[in-house]
């Protein structure tokens, strides 16, 4: 079992670099939609994943890195998820799918007090085709908006139990990818396009810092305190812009000229700080409601743009929030006469404000969502294939922008073994 599970991460690995992850216009913004931090279980959940969302503390939160305190058995997590998109402007209406592996990781128990885990995930992913026409002076102009690519996170945790209840953790992600970005301009009857592109490198490290506080009340429930702090970080840069004009015979490009070329080796992007605060309230295997809040200095992000981007030229970037509501029910976990007792069921709703305004309009974002765990294996060893269903509107049609709608779909497996500890008994 051990060498199925590793030959599989590195397998995964290559796949996740090769995919695509996002076809929503709004990854045009940015670094891309962002992928991270939301494993099957806590997008169940409406994406909380600050303060545990396993009723028997057997899976691995690489969010909040102190929130392992009572990760006691190896978990192996294998994720995928996809979507179906609708978009809806003014005059038109699309859709669009996508599909991709979502989450690698491996975590276990670093002596009586301590846990470590590594992962491998994708970041952010860019993957859109826009096409606009304008018309000045009866003279009709098309332009198209085209980007693909996407950064990747391989990251590391240690957590740390200190006291009763409560614990530290840090995670440090190694983040990486290429983002290609094209502008082609081109006038109706005339066969000369103008092509401003962009292609950039990034790589830099991301640390966050969590805690955790855990308190027993009564019996049986508890109460849980989670926090982090993810550092603004500058990923270094290598950018080349980019300008050809071609003109096409048919449907065959030809005549390509270079217009000009620059390239900056050693450019800055600055990403922004992220605070999280959440609670929970729980009864033990049975029951959760947790609340959670994350703060995102939006504002702070600074990167190279292409000079005749159309799209940095109409964006400002703000601060913003992300406020989830969700919790988990097991029925009976220890029920031996009902499978669909011993399920966990989630449910979760969430709000997002806008990160970035287009053209003066905020692009806000809501949602809600249901989840199955599914036991899988052994009672004892908490193993689960996780399900997780979720809505989500993003936009608007004013100011000539989309209005963009999913409903999204996430399996994962987390299989759960005892390893790097010697038997007492064979």
């Amino acid at each position: 079992m051990k060498w199925i599970i590793c030959s599989l991460s590195l397998l995964s690995v290559v796949t996740i670099k090769a995919q695509n992850v996002s076809v929503s216009p709004y990854s045009a913004y940015g670094l891309g939609d962002q992928m991270f931090d939301n494993n099957t279980e806590q997008g169940g959940m409406g994406g909380i994943s600050t303060v545990p969302t396993n009723p028997f503390g057997q899976s691995a939160n690489f969010s909040n890195p102190a929130a392992n305190q009572n990760l006691r058995m190896t978990n192996f997590n294998a994720s995928a998820s996809g979507a179906n998109y609708n978009f809806k402007s003014t005059s038109d209406k699309q859709s669009a799918g996508r599909f991709n592996v979502s989450n690698i990781s491996l975590a276990f128990p670093v002596g009586n007090k301590g846990s470590f885990g590594l992962g491998f995930q994708p970041y952010t992913g860019l993957g859109y085709d826009i096409q606009n026409t304008s018309e000045k002076n009866n003279v009709s102009q098309t332009s198209q908006l085209k980007g693909n690519g996407g950064l990747n996170s391989i990251h590391a945790f240690y957590s740390r139990n200190l006291a009763k209840g409560f614990s530290l953790g840090l995670r440090v992600n190694y983040l990486f990818g290429e983002l290609t970005r094209h502008e082609v301009l081109a006038i109706d009857g005339a066969s000369l396009a103008v092509d401003y592109s962009n292609k950039s490198n990034y790589r830099g490290a991301q640390f966050t810092l969590g805690s955790m506080y855990a308190k027993k009340i009564g019996k049986v429930h508890n109460l849980n305190i989670g926090a982090t702090y993810t550092v603004g970080t500058n990923l270094r840069t290598d950018y080349t812009d980019l300008t050809t004009t071609y003109t096409y015979v048919g449907t065959t490009q030809s005549s390509l000229d270079t217009i000009s070329i620059a390239r900056n080796s050693n450019a800055k992007t600055k990403l922004p700080q992220t605070f999280a605060l959440a609670t929970s309230y729980s009864k033990d295997n049975t029951w959760s409601i947790a609340f959670e809040a994350k703060y995102n200095t939006w504002s702070d992000f600074k990167q190279p743009y292409l000079s005749n981007n159309t799209t940095s030229l109409s964006t400002k970037y703000k601060n913003n929030v992300r406020l989830a509501l969700g919790g988990y029910w097991v029925p009976n976990f220890n029920s031996y006469k009902s499978y669909l007792d011993r399920v966990t069921y989630r449910g979760g709703i969430y709000y997002q404000s806008a990160q970035y305004s287009i053209y003066g309009t905020d692009i806000d974002s809501y949602g809600a969502s249901i989840g199955l765990g599914l036991p899988v294996g052994k009672q004892n060893d908490a193993s689960m294939m996780n399900i997780s269903l979720e809505y989500n509107e993003r936009g608007k049609t004013k100011n000539n922008l989309i209005k963009e709608n999913y409903i999204g779909i996430k399996i994962g497996f987390d299989i759960n073994d005892i390893w790097f500890r010697k038997r007492v008994i064979d």
